[in-house]
């Protein structure tokens, strides 16, 4: 995790000395030596922060993004009160944001299959404003927990946008399959993702008939979606599973009402027996095939340990252990009461209260996406546009929400996002010097009357990084001295918070 080229330039024009060193005058005068010297030496194992409050650690788990705000709501409730107060995430307010992300302002989110399919509305004003909501979303809404479980979710059953009538029907399949189900269960997601015309055009299902069947919804449903890999099944397996689903499908364009619904077409089906997983499925099911592959998929013990050890990673880190992985698969399994199987809340805690995560030692990388979204989140930002997020920033990073053209997701480990972290550096350059059109930060509220160096960096702690002691030492100096001398001007407090944003320690979660 090496300085790339923009911070190699700070060092050769500044003369970056050893870490630890007090940087000269000279050295101060450049953001990318600073930039520069707060990565000199770093490697990935350095760069993670020690063990903190699991508290603090609990929120920075469960949200996109540490907040002032958010981490006195924590500390209010406490850790099980706070995780339940998430997980109950209908009872929290979040009418300021449904204000915001209203039918007049984003009308295309809210509008029905037959009405997307209208040749009136253009497909570009259905993907932004898509992207646009989800971003605000993301940022602005108080249920922190449901918005990264949509984010997860939106991954395990990724969609690529930018696929013929995909990018309309994936507004429905974000409203109706992932944000409906997100904190439900998996059983039912899984049913409304296999009927979601969206996914059916993705993954082509929608033409998968018994005179000419597709394996690929089969395929990846069994590798993917559910048992994974390495779940036992066959090739076989994959066959019959796809034969299963034969005549599932949507109605045209031209159905009216019914246009861009799902329907089955019992002509289509292959009404043959056929035996998933060494379970016989007799002939003459009809639509019900598919719907006993679901059943069977959502009770097998290996789709169980495919979820739990997805969710542990997403939630608590790279390495769980294979004993915690073991119970929150039997949690999946045998819930308890009254959640029914693959209750996704109870899946959560059995996570978020096992002794791995109340040791707040767990860390993880933050991907662009959430990187960017706790940049806005900790700094307050004021949001009118999304486009210049996306463009350049997100897609300099590489991850536009929905861009992702496989359909395994976006990547949720270390090594594919560790080495690409110049748009990082400018992102927080760019917001905190309003350089990001839609985006402002207005210094002196963050700073909050903050007017020397030790002041600042008290502030940009507390807000950022969840109070003083949050901020890796050596990088809270680098930072403080380049605000010297007393007191900084505003310029050079713009570059503070950047450089913040920007630090190795902002990186993790």
């Amino acid at each position: 995790m090496n300085p790339t080229n923009f911070a190699d330039k700070g060092r050769q024009g500044a003369g970056v000395r050893a870490p630890g060193d007090r940087p000269s005058r000279r050295e101060v005068l450049s953001p990318a030596a600073i930039v520069a010297a707060l990565w000199a030496g770093t490697s990935d194992a350095s760069a993670v922060p020690g063990p903190t409050d699991p508290l603090r650690w609990l929120v920075h788990h469960v949200t996109q993004g540490l907040t002032e705000s958010e981490f006195n709501t924590a500390r209010s409730r406490g850790y099980l009160g706070y995780l339940e107060y998430q997980l109950n995430h209908t009872t929290i307010d979040d009418s300021a944001l449904d204000a915001r992300v209203d039918s007049t302002t984003y009308p295309t989110l809210f509008m029905t299959p037959d009405q997307l399919a209208l040749p009136s509305v253009q497909a570009r004003q259905v993907v932004d404003e898509l992207m646009e909501t989800t971003i605000l979303r993301s940022v602005l809404s108080k249920r922190q927990l449901y918005q990264r479980m949509v984010e997860f979710w939106t991954d395990h059953f990724n969609i690529f946008i930018d696929n013929g009538i995909g990018n309309k029907l994936k507004t429905v399949d974000d409203r109706e399959v992932i944000r409906a189900n997100a904190l439900g269960t998996f059983p039912a997601m899984l049913t409304a993702s296999a009927q979601s015309p969206a996914m059916l055009v993705y993954l082509d299902n929608f033409g998968n008939t018994v005179r000419r069947p597709n394996e690929n919804y089969a395929r990846e449903l069994l590798e993917l979606h559910t048992l994974g890999v390495d779940g036992g099944y066959t090739q076989q397996d994959v066959v019959d599973v796809a034969r299963c689903f034969t005549g599932w499908t949507f109605y045209p364009a031209n159905a009216g009402t019914n246009a861009w619904r799902f329907r089955f077409l019992p002509e289509n089906h292959d009404n043959g027996q056929k035996t998933v997983l060494g379970h016989v499925i007799a002939p003459g099911g009809g639509i019900t095939d598919g719907f006993d592959v679901i059943s069977i998929l959502s009770n097998h013990p290996s789709t169980a340990r495919l979820l739990a050890e997805k969710m542990c990673k997403w939630l608590l880190g790279y390495r769980p252990s294979p004993a915690l992985v073991d119970a929150v698969a039997s949690t999946y399994l045998n819930p308890p009461p009254p959640a029914s199987r693959g209750d996704i809340k109870s899946m959560i805690r059995a996570i978020l209260l096992s002794r791995e995560a109340s040791d707040g030692t767990a860390r993880k990388y933050k991907r662009p996406y959430h990187h960017m979204m706790a940049a806005l989140r900790a700094t307050g930002a004021s949001i009118t546009s999304t486009t210049a997020i996306r463009t350049p920033h997100l897609l300099a990073a590489g991850q536009v929400p929905y861009s992702w053209s496989a359909p395994d997701g976006y990547p949720d480990t270390l090594d594919y996002w560790v080495g690409l972290i110049l748009p990082r550096w400018n992102f927080g350059a760019a917001l905190l010097h309003n350089k990001i059109g839609g985006a402002t930060v207005d210094i002196d509220a963050f700073l909050a009357g903050a007017d020397t160096a030790g002041a600042v960096m008290d502030r940009i702690e507390t807000a950022i990084f969840g109070g003083i002691g949050g901020m890796n030492p050596r990088e809270r100096s680098l930072i403080a001295n380049y605000l010297l001398p007393d007191p900084p001007t505003t310029g050079r407090k713009r570059d503070a918070v950047g450089l913040a944003i920007g630090s190795p320690s902002f990186q993790w979660y």
